[in-house]
This record gives structure tokens, sequence and C-alpha cells, in this order.
């Protein structure tokens, strides 16, 4: 090969340097090294274990080396410090002043870049300085997971014109969902007034996979959401046939429990590929990985939601699983309870298309299972042999949204309902109403474009023009339950058995379907037509993972909380063109569903908070007699601030939204689209 195969052969962040033992560059081949990316423009040094670091003199925010991962700067000072408990410094609460559109193009250079890069991890325990007084009844374990990876070195070798040579290459994960997790604690104590901190990056062997093959390649769907593997079929093929993977061999970071009823265990977390990792509660060392067809063998299927549901009055944890097959995709609803550890499945859905579900609802009654018309194409074929998420769905805007009803009681599907098309990750709420009207709060987009706004290369390079798509809070409701249940059972049997919709034999059927159809019979819009529609209504706009105090989970509520979005700009400019929309979520919200409005929010100029979670000061089993209670409690937030390039742990009350107290961690945590937990202690 010569060296200019060698150049066009390298990616853009490759590099090439001579092998140890080797023979250097002949004169003239200086040319090979002209494609050296930024992470390779360091001088190296040696840490204290041995291991090899480097500065870039280039990296905006002083990226640094270590263990072939990238590191930010602010971490590297932490992992230098000795052992023993630190005392990290608070500085005191910002009296942010206006920004100025000056601010705010410095700003966007480098706004989301900061959130969307590596970071270390702090096994040990690190107290914070506390400014604020913590509510003295506030004691408690605070969990978070997010990404704190995205970037892994690796070298491989190459030949150019007879001389061995190590190309050094960047593996990067792809999107805010990809990257491998980060899992933080919180230990909060009101009485004392102190906040203890330690986190653990949970997926190390995963991160020395990745840089011995110079890739990852999932043996199973959903292992990456929108990151090229780097890997060949062949791989595939024997990843497939692998031994099982360690505990810290697949990441886990879409949501984190402190209980699974029936689940032995204190601290899990799960992802969407149907892994459940079981960490220990104090030093976040992974100790298991599980998956719900060991717990029980009728919980088939590669995939399952990460976002299952409590319910605290039966006791059940209800979850499902999706079995994928080639020409239909089947959705195990099942529950397990402390009482009974195998648990049982609660209803199969059949017949279904294969969709990414991120999310489902829970009602005293009812399991509703919502299917967005985002779905996987090539009949799932494609999902089926492990591609990426992205790669493998599509969104069909002119196909509905499908709703199944599944009866808790009868454990099967009783109704479908249909709407216009949309997308959406969280569900909210539901409930049934007086008139056994179901009501489903759901965060919904207009179409898929959110998934693609959140790429990490989006996010790295936001610009004062990139704008984060709208949400809207919908309450859809499904009326009519009974004559939906009598057209169900008169029409399910021209239910479709194949996969995916854009396949031909479903074109086919649906071709048919609609000859054979009464004149009487809508048929314009697809097989679908005689499914009665749920209608909707607009709660709220701007609202993204949303909370609400726990026990008014299934019930009937009125305040919904999370991440908001404030426009930006300079306050005391009155022109509309100098305010625009961030790139990202920048407030925490407080929506009343009943009068549609917003109570409350909190923003501070450069921070950009996490999921905001909820801790009620009643103890959730106490009934709800006034609606006061429904506020009582605090919102605790893990908070990025940009300007400073710190986090920052924020809590609010949750009826004034007036700051009770935060605390400095020193150094930045990623951005997170993850959902904490918490554990209350006396």
């Amino acid at each position: 090969m010569t060296s200019q195969e060698a150049t066009d052969q390298l990616t853009g962040a490759e590099s090439i340097v001579p092998e140890k033992g080797t023979k250097n560059y002949p004169p003239g081949h200086q040319d090979a090294q002209t494609r050296i990316s930024s992470s390779s423009n360091t001088e190296e040094t040696q840490g204290e274990d041995g291991i090899g670091t480097g500065v870039n003199t280039q990296a905006a925010h002083g990226q640094l080396f270590q263990k072939d991962i990238l590191l930010t700067s602010n971490t590297s000072t932490m992992q230098d410090q000795s052992r023993e408990t630190r005392v990290i410094s608070q500085r005191s609460p910002l009296d942010v002043p206006a920004m100025t559109t000056s601010d705010q193009h410095i700003m966007h250079a480098t706004t989301l870049g900061v959130g969307v890069q590596n970071t270390g991890h702090s096994p040990e325990t690190v107290m914070l300085t506390v400014t604020g007084r913590l509510p003295k009844w506030l004691t408690t374990e605070h969990y978070t997971v997010g990404p704190g990876t995205y970037d892994i070195r690796y070298t491989r070798k190459i030949e150019v014109d007879g001389y061995l040579q190590s190309a050094t290459g960047t593996f990067t994960f792809g999107h805010l969902f990809d990257g491998l997790p980060l899992v933080n604690r919180f230990d909060i104590n009101g009485q004392q007034n102190t906040i203890s901190y330690r986190s653990r990056l949970t997926s190390r062997r995963m991160i020395e996979k990745i840089r011995d093959h110079h890739g990852y390649a999932p043996c199973h769907p959903a292992g990456l959401f929108s990151t090229h593997a780097n890997q060949t079929v062949l791989i595939k093929f024997i990843k497939a046939a692998s031994k099982p993977s360690k505990p810290d061999g697949e990441p886990c970071g879409a949501r984190i429990l402190t209980s699974i009823p029936g689940v032995d265990g204190h601290l899990f977390c799960q992802n969407m590929a149907n892994h459940i990792q079981e960490l220990d509660p104090f030093d976040l060392k992974p100790t298991r990985l599980l998956t719900w067809d060991e717990i029980n063998p009728a919980f088939q299927g590669y995939n399952a939601c990460p976002n299952g549901h409590h319910d605290t009055e039966t006791g059940e944890y209800i979850n499902f699983t999706m079995e994928i097959g080639y020409r239909t995709t089947r959705y195990h609803f099942f529950s397990t309870t402390e009482q009974d550890t195998r648990g049982s499945i609660i209803a199969t859905v059949d017949n279904t298309p294969t969709g990414y579900v991120n999310s489902f609802a829970v009602t005293k009654h009812y399991i509703v299972l919502v299917i967005f018309p985002m779905l996987a194409h090539s009949s799932a074929v494609k999902f089926a042999w492990n591609e990426s998420i992205m790669d493998s769905f599509s969104f069909y805007p002119a196909e509905p949204t499908l709703f199944y009803v599944i009866s808790r009681e009868k454990g099967q599907v009783i109704a479908n309902y249909r709407a216009p098309s949309c997308f959406g990750f969280n569900h909210a709420n539901a409930f049934e109403d007086e008139q056994g009207q179901i009501m489903l709060d759901i965060v919904t987009y207009k179409d898929e474009a959110i998934t693609t706004y959140l790429a990490t290369d989006n996010l790295r390079n936001s610009t004062p023009t990139s704008t984060l798509p709208q949400s809207e809070v919908r309450r859809y409701v499904l009326n009519n339950l009974d004559a939906a249940q009598a057209t169900y059972t008169n029409h399910q049997s021209y239910l479709p058995s194949i996969n995916s919709i854009t396949s031909s034999m479903y074109a086919l059927w649906n071709y048919t379907r609609e000859s054979e159809a009464n004149d009487n019979e809508e048929n314009t819009n697809g097989w679908y037509a005689w499914m009665p529609m749920a209608t909707f209504d607009v709660l709220g706009h701007d609202l993204e993972l949303p909370a609400l105090h726990p026990s008014y989970k299934m019930k009937d509520y009125t305040y919904l909380y999370g991440l908001g979005v404030v426009d930006e700009g300079n306050s005391d400019d009155d022109e509309q063109q100098q305010r625009q929309r961030p790139s990202y979520w920048n407030s925490i919200v407080k929506l009343d569903v009943h009068s549609k409005t917003q109570q409350a929010q909190w923003q501070q100029r450069g921070c950009y908070p996490s999921e905001a979670i909820f801790i009620p000061h009643q103890p959730s089993s106490q009934k709800h007699d006034t609606g006061s209670t429904e506020e009582d409690g605090v919102l605790i937030s893990v908070v990025l601030d940009v300007v400073r390039q710190v986090s920052f742990i924020l809590v609010l009350d949750a009826s004034s939204f007036d700051e009770i107290a935060r605390a400095d961690l020193g150094f930045a945590i990623p951005l997170s689209f993850g959902r904490g937990t918490f554990k209350c202690r006396q």
C-alpha cells in the first residue's frame, strides 16, 4: 500500500504513527500524516499508573486522554487527588445578568459541546458544599444515569510502503442515547444540610472491547440508537454466538431504579435491549447482568421497554418484551411482584407492526400500548440483524398512531383506536375518569425530527440557528370503550399479520382488503379505517421528561413538571429577532393541566437541566384530600452550567419554584435524557 492509499483509507479521526521497533517514515512521505485529528496533536506524558496521557493544545475545552478514552480537563484534577473524601468549593448563587447578543453567539459556539463530551467518574465519596438550606425532612439517595463516554481511541496496524505503522482512530457514539453510561449517586441529608456525591462509568469492559475491536457490533436489536458500528457482518455472526456479557459488558443507560418488585437487588439500570444491570447501591459497581427471559422464559424477546410501571396498589411491576419476527412482532406484557418473583404474562399483543416504543400507559384496569408510525422497514429484517434503530426505522406520516387497549383483568386486547400520526418518547400519566374514559397524557412531536436532532454531531456543532423541535403535551381520550370493544371483536380478523406496513405483501393485503370492503365502510384510510378515533387536546407546549407527584400516578391530577424551553436573547431588547429558540431544553417548568397554563419556571443563563425529579414531602401512601398536597415536595435536577463549565445539583420548592439549595460538583456532567430515581430514608 502506498502512502497516498493509506491516507485515503484513514478516516478523518485517524492518524498514522510509526510502530515501535520499525523504521521511521522515509523522507518525502509526510503527506500520510496530513489528516491528523486534533486528538492526536498531543504531548505524551505518563500518569501515576503508567498509562499514557496527552494534553491536546488545540481542543476547545482542554481534553485529556487517559487509557484511550477522551476525558475533559475538568475531571483530570479529581483523578489526581487522593482517594480520601474531598470537598468541592461552592460558588455563591448566581445573580445572572441579562444575556447580550454577543454573549449568545459566544455561548452557542460552546454551549452543547460542553455537554456532549467524555467525563471521568468519582468512585470515592465527594462532599459537596451546599449553598442554601435543605429541608430537614429531605433525607434521600438520589440517582441519575446518562452518557459519560462518547469517544474511545484505538490503534490498528497498517502497512504503508512496506512499513508497518500504527493508525490511531477514534470511535464515536453517534447519539445522545448511545453514549456509555455514567451513574451518579447523591446522598442528601436535610438534617445535616449535606450532600455527598459519587459516580461510576458502568460499562468499562465495553470500552476495552471497543478499543480492541475498533468498533461496537451489538449482538441484539436496539443495541444502538444511531451509531455506525464500524464492524462487518461477520463480526455480528461471531458475536451472536459469543458468551454472555459480564456485568459491565452492556450499556444500560436509559433508566435507573432502586427496586424492581420480584427481582433481588437494590439498584438497577435498564436499556431497550432487554438488559437489566444490577449495581451496588453504594459504590455503584456492576454486580450482575440479566435479561427478562432469565427471570421467566415466557418473557421472550430481544427488546424490552426501559420504562416500566410500578402499581403501588397491587404491588405489580408491569413491563413488556418485544419478540420480533419477520412477519409479525409480539409484545409480551408481564408483571412481577415480591410474592411472585417468577412473574406471569398479562397479555400478548399479536399482529402488530414493529414500532419504536419507549414507554406505555397503565391505569387501574387497562394497559395501553401506543405505537407511533416510527416503524421498522424492510419487514424488520435490518432491525433483527442488529442494525441501529435509526438505520432500521422510518417515520411514515401517512400512517396513524395506533392505540392497543389491554384489559388487565381479562388478559387480552379488547379495543383499538387510532389518531393522526405523531411521535413521542414519554408518557406523562394515564387514568380513567368517572365516565370510564381512558385519559392518556403524552409528550408528542409532529414527526421524528427530534431523533435526528439529538445526534452527537448535531449537538456538538449547534449554532444560533439550531432550534430544538417543539413538543406538545397532548391528552388523548379513548371514549365509548364498550362500543370500541364491539367494533374490535367484529374487525380483529382484519388485522394484518405482516410486520412492516411498507412491505410489498402488506400492500397487496391492503389492496385486496379494500376491494372486499362494504360500500358504507370508510376505506380511504387503509386497513385501520374501522378503528374509532382517539381525540386529543393540547395541554401545553415544550415540556419533556415529564414528572409529577408519585401519589398521583394513574389518577386525575393538576400539576405536571418537566424540562422546558425559554427563548434566549437580550431581555432588554424588545425586538423579537433578538430572541431565539434555544438549542436544548434550558429551563424547568410547572404546567397546570386543567387550566393549560404554565404556572412557574426556573431558568438561569447558560444552564441546561437534566430530568427534574419530584420528591414528595408526604409519604406516597398518604391520601391526597386537597390539591395543595400535590405540590408538597421538591424538584431535584442536575444542571449543566456551560458558562462556568461545571454542573451543580439544584433543589427547588415544587410549589413556589423558589431555589432552596444547590451544590457545585466542580466539573461538568454531560447532558442526559435518562430517567432517574430516588429512595427516601427515615
